[in-house]
C-alpha cells in the first residue's frame, strides 16, 4: 500500500476517534440552603446519575432563601432548591420564577429551647433565631408562635443567626433562647441540654418546604436541560430510597456530625415526605401565599399554578 495512502487512513482513523469521544457535559449551578432534603442532589451526583444525563452538577451552598433567591434573580445560579416563602416574597416584587419540581412538601423542622424555657409563655419576650427574614425559618417560627398562642410580632424577638450549624451555635452561645431545626439536629441537641418546644414534624403540615425554581427566562432558552434536570432528579430520589447506607453516610459528612443515629432519623423521615414523582403540594404552595398575604395584600391575587410549571417532569 502506497504510504501516501496508508498516512490518509491512519488520519482518518484519529478523526473519526477523536469525533467519538464523549460529549461535554452541560454544567448546572443550582443553590441550596441547607444540607437534609438536599442529600438526594449530593447523593445522586456522586451516583453519576446526573453525568448519565449529560450535566455537569455544581451544588453551591448559600445561607438563607432570601439571599439565594437573590442569586438566583441575579442570575449567579441557574436553579435554586428554594422554599415557597422566600420565592413568593421575590415575586411580589417582581421577579418572574417558577417551580418545576419538588423535593420536600411537609414542614420539617422542631422548635427547640434552652434550659429553663419549659412552656410557651417562658418564651415570650425571649429571642428566637432564623437563618434570614423572608426566609422558610422566619414563616415557620411565627407559624409556630401563632400555635402556641403567641403573637410573632410582638411576644418573640426573631433574630437572623444563619444556617443549622449556625442557629445551634447561636442557642449554645446564649444569643438565642430558641430557633428551629431539621429533625437530624434535634437529638443532638437533646444531649447539649436543649429540649422541644413544638414539634412542627409530627403535625404533618403540608408546606412547600423545598422545590426544585428557576427563572421563566432560563426555563424557556434551557429547555431541554430543564428536562435533563428533573430526569435526574426523579432517578437521585429513587436511588436515594433503595440505598439507605450510602444515604445515611452521605448525610452524615454533609452535615458533619458522627452521630449516625441522627443521619438515621432524617434518612427515615426523608422517606416519608420525597414526592418520587416530583410533584408540589398546591395546599402548601398555598399556605405560603395565605401568610404572604397578610403582610402584602398583593399575594391574594397569587394561585400556586402561577407558581408552578410542571411540564418539565415526565
Amino acid at each position: 500500500m502506497p504510504k501516501r495512502i496508508c498516512a490518509f487512513l491512519i488520519l482518518v482513523t484519529l478523526l473519526t476517534v477523536t469525533n467519538r469521544a464523549p460529549a461535554q457535559l452541560t454544567p448546572i449551578k443550582i443553590g441550596h440552603n441547607g444540607f437534609t432534603d438536599e442529600t438526594v442532589f449530593y447523593l445522586g451526583r456522586d451516583a453519576g446519575i446526573f453525568k448519565k444525563y449529560g450535566i455537569h452538577l455544581e451544588l453551591i451552598y448559600i445561607p438563607g432563601g432570601s439571599l439565594s433567591v437573590q442569586a438566583l434573580i441575579g442570575n449567579s445560579l441557574d436553579m435554586l432548591l428554594a422554599g415557597g416563602t422566600p420565592l413568593v416574597y421575590a415575586v411580589l416584587k417582581g421577579a418572574d420564577l417558577k417551580f418545576i419540581a419538588g423535593l420536600n412538601n411537609r414542614m420539617p423542622y422542631v422548635l427547640v429551647a434552652r434550659e429553663g424555657i419549659n412552656t410557651p409563655e417562658q418564651l415570650r419576650g425571649k429571642k428566637v433565631g432564623i437563618s434570614r427574614f423572608g426566609s422558610n425559618t422566619d414563616f415557620v417560627v411565627k407559624l409556630a408562635a401563632t400555635q402556641m398562642g403567641l403573637n410573632p410580632k410582638r411576644d418573640i424577638q426573631i433574630m437572623q443567626v444563619g444556617g443549622p450549624d449556625a442557629r445551634v451555635v447561636a442557642l449554645k452561645s446564649g444569643i438565642v433562647e430558641a430557633t428551629v431545626v431539621p429533625p437530624e439536629l434535634v437529638s443532638l441537641g437533646r444531649k447539649l441540654g436543649y429540649h422541644t418546644l413544638f414539634d412542627l414534624v409530627e403535625k404533618e403540615i403540608e408546606y412547600l418546604q423545598i422545590g426544585v425554581a428557576a427563572r421563566s427566562d432560563y426555563l424557556k432558552s434551557q429547555n431541554d436541560i430543564a428536562r435533563r434536570l428533573t430526569r435526574a432528579y426523579l432517578e437521585s430520589i429513587k436511588y436515594y430510597v433503595s440505598h439507605r447506607e450510602e444515604a445515611v453516610k452521605e448525610a452524615m459528612k454533609l452535615l458533619k456530625i458522627d452521630e449516625r443515629q441522627a443521619a438515621e432519623v432524617g434518612y427515615e423521615y426523608r422517606l416519608k415526605t420525597l414526592p418520587v414523582d416530583g410533584k408540589l403540594s398546591v395546599k402548601g404552595m398555598q399556605l405560603v401565599i395565605d401568610a404572604a398575604a397578610e403582610d402584602d395584600p398583593k399575594a391574594k391575587s397569587l394561585t400556586p399554578q402561577q407558581l408552578f410549571d410542571l411540564s418539565f417532569l415526565p
